[in-house]
């Protein structure tokens, strides 16, 4: 692979990329494979990955995926090649097609992502509210909402229905209905209500803690995170956003209806937790430099179980093929970081 620098105004640089003739047969065998697995597409009809896709999406819309699995397959490479580590890329442009066994190039600009310092690595030291802790009446309350739902499942009407009729909740009635989980009693239900909800609350009060000396972070932070840098950032968001929507089958109206939206007031918060997430990330980039932290197997298995739960052994070997190992280290760096920032962050509980 080939890349030349052609434009550079000090935050953004344009490349153009030249892929050889074998780099685009792998971009069409691996960096098909990796699409597939991305969108779980593996256990379709297919005998390939093009077959697989082009059956799925139609010849059409299965074109445009093509085009852009091999462009996301040859982008990693080509920054790696040119040693460049981008908070974005976007502005893919090309006058060809792409296609097997062919040279192909292509532009793209690449916002470099900068490297931010602290004005101090001291750890610090934060007050935070008591932990707080399941209580009976929060354990009936659920056993009430879940008695509720299965009986309307069972009478074929809703749960907040005035006709439904609410069975009492005994170790009969548990037995009858919650056996397939292994719960044969009123005590095993609450235990297991008990102990999902400990471990919710536990989740929970890790990430307070976690905002909390991250606040303290951000007042140490050097240097201005970029308009340019927000605004591509919220762009990511704001088409994430669409994505799930899509997913949802909401359309864009009807969600801006129901929840009393405007676009611009969408794009607004957005924004505001675009520029979070980049302070954060440069917050956890330069801890992992100053402390000079190293990442351990047990980091990459941590990442992975992060990115993709369940799916980790399939999806690391489609990062890997793809180009995307850097992205993985990164998340993992950042994670190692955070790690770093609880264990020597110290805690004060309020009274």
């Amino acid at each position: 692979m080939k890349v030349e620098q052609i434009k550079d105004n000090g935050e953004e640089v344009r490349l153009r990329v030249f892929a050889s003739a074998a780099e685009m047969s792998k971009a069409f065998t691996d960096g098909l494979d990796a699409f597939v697995v991305q969108y779980q597409m593996d256990q379709l009809e297919g005998d390939s990955s093009l077959e697989k896709i082009n059956n799925a999406l139609g010849e059409e819309d299965g074109k445009a995926a093509v085009y852009n699995a091999v462009i996301n397959y040859l982008v990693p490479f080509a920054l790696e090649k040119q040693g460049t580590m981008p908070v974005s890329t976007y502005g893919i442009e090309s006058d060809e097609t792409p296609e097997p066994d062919k040279m192909f190039s292509f532009d793209m600009t690449v916002l470099v992502k900068p490297e931010f310092e602290l004005s101090s690595y001291k750890p610090v030291k934060v007050e935070i509210e008591p932990k707080p802790e399941v209580n009976e009446a929060d354990i009936d309350e659920q056993i009430s909402m879940l008695v509720r739902q299965f009986s309307a499942a069972q009478q074929g009407v809703q749960p907040d229905d005035a006709s439904l009729q609410v069975p009492e909740v005994t170790d009969e009635w548990v037995a009858d209905n919650m056996s397939p989980m292994g719960i044969a009693t009123v005590a095993e239900l609450r235990d297991r209500f008990r102990a999902t909800s400990e471990e919710e609350l536990e989740n929970r009060y890790a990430q307070a803690k976690m905002a909390a000396a991250m606040d303290e972070y951000a007042k140490r932070f050097e240097g201005e995170i970029s308009e340019k840098m927000i605004e591509v950032m919220t762009q990511e968001l704001y088409e994430t956003f669409l994505a799930q929507l899509s997913q949802e089958g909401i359309t864009l109206d009807a969600f801006f209806a129901q929840q009393h939206l405007t676009e611009e007031e969408v794009r607004a918060n957005l924004a505001t937790q675009a520029k979070m997430q980049l302070l954060q990330g440069f917050i956890l980039d330069a801890i992992f430099r100053h402390e000079a932290l190293k990442l351990e197997p047990s980091d990459m298995i941590a990442a992975m179980r992060n990115i993709a739960p369940g799916r980790e052994e399939e999806t690391f070997e489609a990062m890997q093929k793809s180009g995307r190992s850097t992205l993985l280290k990164e998340g993992a760096s950042r994670m190692k970081a955070a790690g770093w920032i609880m264990a020597n962050t110290e805690f004060v509980v309020a009274e």
